[in-house]
């Protein structure tokens, strides 16, 4: 997603470390002096023994400091080498062609090789998996990349390992998630150097967790501290995760105004950002089309929500991805039950029903089968509507969602109050 470069010994320029030290004592400067007021001491001696490499900047500026060329300072890597295989995953990743990453890091895993090479190939078949939709089989690679990570010292992958696990489990509705984010990013705030790009990322991904969870203030002081972070980067598909992020915080407080102008905001990005790419269609523009088409109905403009809708389906389907299509049913099956066609919108929610329950989508399981009590209840099936409302309470129970749960128990008793008082409107009418 994006295309930030994450901080790590893979990261930037290889460089001859033999030839670098040499240079160095050659030279006759000290870490400090080859540092000097651009960089830090500490990753001087972290370029130098390894474990950091630098960007095309940081080698520049050490080369001007030791009077040499950068070409005296940079290793060739071999076509085979660890050095090249990884860089290849990487720019396939940050091309998003995720499909070819999935395929390629799937074979190296196979193959074997090197600690280093399985531990990057790992972590990029399990980000490729989680972008395409496929967040169960995402975790077993990601847990596995951030084991190895650890173990070759590498903290600043260790930490990115464990920020997509967060996002596959949050994919998954698991609770875990808001808790693996959190400490994603608090190893990753207590390493130097770091990118603010990646610590950007990272609290974009705590922000979508907790819009999940429904803690919308939590979530929007996420994503403003990511735009804090960022300060000034203006890569196209993180702003429109940022902004898509924001409008459904809002959403969520009931400023339905500012919601509507930050998720347009995002989906004009995407669509920019599509366009741009020419590659296969990703999950974060029929996402955006589908929120966006909420704000509106909620705003009462069906037409325009009802287009965004069908837009998202057919954006879902072009890119192969089935799970989080529920949530766009879902969604059809609320706009038409606002325009009373009553039975178009019970078809919409039991395919919703369907298919989330075939991707173990807890969220939108649960919201079915509370939407689904409420139709039944407007159609007067009393016994169907307190069938469906036990079902959605005994699943939010079952997965520890007792916020939810409580929103749902209140639709409840709302149905329950007009039941009770139904019968009286009527002997009032009859009188």
């Amino acid at each position: 997603m994006g295309t930030q470069r994450p901080r790590g010994p893979r990261t930037g320029i290889e460089v001859d470390l033999a030839a670098l030290r040499q240079a160095r004592l050659d030279a006759g400067l000290s870490l400090a002096q080859v540092a000097g007021s651009d960089l830090t001491r500490q990753a001087v001696h972290l370029i130098e023994s390894g474990k950091v490499r630098p960007t095309a900047r940081s080698l520049r500026t050490i080369a001007r400091r030791l009077g040499v060329p950068e070409s005296a300072l940079v290793a060739a890597p071999g076509p085979e080498s660890d050095e090249r295989v990884i860089g290849d995953l990487e720019e396939l990743s940050q091309r998003q062609e995720h499909a070819l990453v999935a395929q390629q890091a799937g074979r190296l895993v196979a193959l074997g090789g090197s600690d280093e090479r399985l531990a990057f190939a790992h972590h990029y078949a399990g980000k490729a998996t989680y972008e395409l939709g496929q967040p169960a089989e995402a975790i077993p690679y990601l847990r596995e990349a951030r084991r190895r990570f650890d173990e070759l010292s590498n903290p600043w992958w260790a930490a990115e390992s464990m920020d997509w696990e967060a996002m596959a489990l949050h994919m998954l509705e698991n609770a875990k998630a808001i808790r693996v984010g959190r400490s994603a990013l608090r190893r990753y705030r207590g390493l130097e150097p770091r990118r603010p790009e990646t610590e950007a990322r990272m609290l974009e991904h705590l922000g979508a967790i907790c819009y999940g969870r429904r803690d919308y203030e939590a979530g929007r002081a996420y994503y403003d501290a990511a735009l804090r972070v960022t300060d000034g980067v203006r890569d196209l598909v993180r702003m429109a995760r940022v902004y898509h992020g924001l409008g459904m915080c809002h959403h969520g407080m009931r400023e339905l105004r500012q919601a509507a102008d930050l998720v347009f905001k995002a989906v004009t990005l995407y669509e920019a950002e599509q366009r741009i790419a020419a590659g296969p269609m990703r999950m974060g523009l029929p996402r955006a089309e589908n929120d966006l088409g909420l704000v509106l109905m909620h705003m009462n403009d069906g037409e325009r929500a009802e287009e965004l809708f069908e837009a998202a389906l057919a954006h879902f389907a072009e890119a192969g991805i089935e799970r989080l299509q529920s949530h766009t049913l879902l969604s059809l099956g609320e706009l038409r039950q606002r325009q009373g066609r009553l039975e178009d919108a019970l078809e919409f929610v039991v395919r919703a029903i369907e298919r989330a329950a075939a991707w173990n989508e807890t969220y939108a399981l649960t919201s079915g089968y509370r939407q689904l009590g409420e139709l039944y209840a407007e159609r007067g099936d009393q016994d169907l509507s307190d069938a469906a409302f036990q079902r959605a309470l005994g699943l939010l129970h079952h997965a520890g969602l007792e916020e939810r749960a409580q929103d749902c128990m209140r639709a409840y008793e709302r149905v329950l109050a007009h039941r009770r008082h139904a019968p009286r409107r009527g002997d009032t009418a009859s009188a």
